[in-house]
């Protein structure tokens, strides 16, 4: 697989999705929006890391890791936490999550604050085709 160059750390939600989208551009056979992040041999994936072969990352889990957080994704679960629909945290369990300076997060939590979304705007559980045209209208394209 091919290294790709990533934007470090885009601040703005246009600059997460054009970022997001030149990575998916970039490396398509590691975009599936059926894994939030699917790390082969479970190790985890740093934010200055390129996927290696056969990674597979959602948009969320995109926007997580180019945002500079470490993408985990393993067989222990830990405890991380997530945001419900209202903006509320919550603590739970997950094998898969975003962590950055010894806090865990869920993946889609951290894509939505990256991406200027809403806690109740869900634009992971969706198809390819859908997330893209939503990743470009974020990015202006």
């Amino acid at each position: 697989m091919p290294e790709t160059e990533f934007t470090p750390k885009p601040q703005t939600p246009a600059n997460v999705a054009s970022a997001v989208l030149d990575a998916i551009e970039a490396q398509p056979d590691a975009f599936n929006m059926n894994h939030w992040a699917r790390l082969p041999e479970g190790l985890p994936l740093a934010p200055t890391e390129a996927p290696m072969c056969g990674s597979q990352l959602c948009a969320a889990g995109w926007a997580a890791h180019l945002t500079g957080w470490t993408l985990v994704s393993g067989e222990e679960e830990a405890e991380v936490t997530g945001v419900d629909d209202y903006g509320n945290e919550y603590e739970t369990l997950a094998n898969v999550y975003a962590e950055r300076g010894g806090e865990r997060r869920m993946i889609g939590d951290v894509a939505a604050k990256a991406l200027g979304l809403e806690p109740n705007e869900r634009l992971w559980y969706t198809d390819a085709p859908t997330a893209l045209k939503w990743l470009g209208e974020i990015a202006g394209r």
